[in-house]
C-alpha cells in the first residue's frame, strides 16, 4: 500500500525556498520516483517473505505427515522383525535336524569302523596263531 506523494506541495515548497522552477520540478519528481521505488521494493520484499514463512497450519500438516510416516515405518519394522523371527526359527529347526543327521552318520561310521577293526584284529590273531603253529 503505497502512500501518495503530493509532488505539487513539494514543488511549491521548493519554489518558495527560492529554487528555480526547473530544479523544483526535478526534485519533486525524484522524490516521487524514490517513494514509488521504495514502496515497490517494500511490497516485493513483503511478498517474498510471505512466501518463505511457514504458517502454523503448514507446520502442523507437516508434523502430522511425519507422524504418519513414522507410524508406517514402525509398522514396517515390526513386520520385518516378525518375518525375521520366523525365518530364524526355521533356520534353527533346519540346523537341529542337520546336526541330528550328522550325529547319526557319525555314530554309524563309528560302528562301521569298530566292526572292521574287530574283523582286522580277529584276522591278525588268526594269522599270528597260524604262524606260531606253522613255525613249531
Amino acid at each position: 500500500m503505497a502512500t501518495a506523494i503530493d509532488t505539487l506541495k513539494i514543488y511549491e515548497r521548493l519554489k518558495s525556498a527560492d529554487l528555480s522552477d526547473k530544479a523544483a520540478k526535478e526534485i519533486a519528481e525524484v522524490v516521487r520516483e524514490s517513494s514509488e521505488l521504495s514502496s515497490t521494493t517494500k511490497e516485493t520484499m513483503r511478498e517474498e517473505l510471505s512466501k518463505e514463512f511457514v504458517t502454523k497450519t503448514d507446520s502442523l500438516a507437516a508434523k502430522a505427515e511425519q507422524k504418519t510416516e513414522i507410524s508406517e515405518v514402525k509398522s514396517e519394522i515390526l513386520k520385518v522383525k516378525s518375518e525375521l523371527k520366523a525365518e530364524i526359527s526355521e533356520v534353527k529347526a533346519e540346523l537341529k535336524s542337520e546336526i541330528s543327521k550328522v550325529r547319526t552318520e557319525l555314530l554309524d561310521t563309528k560302528a562301521e569302523l569298530l566292526k572292521w577293526m574287530f574283523i582286522f584284529w580277529a584276522s591278525q590273531i588268526g594269522i599270528i596263531v597260524a604262524l606260531i603253529k606253522f613255525l613249531k
